[in-house]
């Protein structure tokens, strides 16, 4: 008697898009039951691994999605996250979900992950989700990466430069204590500056080599896919007139002039470092950081928020129509 083949599964298809929302308090209507209760879902999901998709098959055939929570973080709210680990954060309205809907993929995967450093790429993080290189294959043809700002401490240089800067001397240990996480393995308590000229600095120098050795595994994996690398919207606002008329950055006016200059330039440092790794590897690359847009936008053209309450984004991080605005340029990126 013959043996019959496993049955497997089909993979369910890509979300749609969700539907459009305002601010926090609209998108929720002010309920915590539906946070919960979309908190809930994601904490039931089995599988930590990365969420599979299928298209209708008209686009690249696999296309994975690697990275950190520029890629995987958009709208917090009911009905927007994707498939996955809590711990991810992953929402339908992200960059690589709006790509992969329009290119109409065959299968795609999303490994991305909030918080993702380099070594998530290779090894499980440290809530057990699987390495990212894990999802890459030999027939795998379309690859997207955004990573490095957590290497380099973008969220500890905001601890330093914004958060710490608003806080009363009493109460500086209990925000120490809650902004640790984002921080890792960076000492917010030194300062803004001393966060950005020593640690920050001498991170980027590492992600620099770092990233040479991701291009490389990547080839190894897939060597047959392209990849397209995304850098990461502006955050900070070209000069400080914006920032003193925008109530949305009202906290990074505690910094000095001289702080929110370093800032600029360390996101625009990140950025290069990104780009240039990238060129150097035969990676085509994005870099969504066009001026007028950033944190301190009014919020109905917003790209990134600071505190995400006016676009239900999360903290420091991009907004839907941020991750819009990358999906066009990597969907223009491949068309040339």
């Amino acid at each position: 008697m013959l043996a019959m083949a496993p049955t497997v599964a089909a993979a369910p298809p890509i979300p749609a898009a969700p539907p459009a929302a305002g601010s926090t308090a609209e998108q929720f209507g002010g309920s915590s039951q539906a946070l919960g209760e979309n908190i809930a879902g994601q904490v039931s999901s089995s599988d930590p691994g990365p969420a599979v998709t299928s298209g209708d098959g008209s686009g690249p055939a696999r296309y994975v999605a690697l990275g950190d929570s520029y890629a995987a973080v958009g709208r917090i709210a009911p009905g927007a996250w994707s498939a996955g680990p809590v711990t991810c954060v992953r929402t339908d309205d992200a960059y690589p979900n709006v790509v992969a809907r329009e290119l109409g993929v065959g299968t795609f995967v999303n490994a991305s992950c909030g918080g993702a450093v380099t070594d998530d790429l290779w090894a499980p993080d440290k809530g057990g989700v699987p390495a990212q290189f894990d999802a890459l294959t030999e027939d795998t043809d379309l690859i997207s990466l955004s990573i490095g700002g957590n290497d380099v401490g973008f969220g500890a240089v905001l601890v330093a430069c914004a958060v710490r800067t608003n806080t009363a001397a009493p109460f500086l240990p209990v925000i120490d204590a809650v902004t640790g996480p984002v921080a890792e393995d960076f000492d917010t308590t030194t300062g803004c500056a001393d966060v950005i000229d020593r640690q920050a600095t001498a991170a980027l120098a590492e992600l620099d080599t770092r990233l040479n050795e991701v291009y490389a595994e990547i080839a190894h994996r897939s060597p047959d896919a392209r990849v397209v690398t995304t850098g990461y919207l502006a955050a900070m606002p070209e000069d400080d007139a914006t920032i003193a008329s925008s109530p949305a950055c009202e906290p990074l006016m505690a910094a000095t002039r001289d702080e929110r200059d370093k800032v600029r330039t360390f996101q625009n440092d990140l950025n290069d470092v990104v780009q240039a790794a990238a060129e150097r590897n035969g990676a085509t690359v994005v870099i969504p950081d066009e001026p007028g847009h950033s944190m301190c936008a009014p919020a109905d053209t917003r790209r990134v928020d600071l505190l995400g309450v006016e676009t239900g984004a999360a903290p420091v991080h991009p907004t839907t129509a941020g991750h819009a605005h990358v999906a066009d340029r990597v969907l223009a990126a491949l068309e040339g």
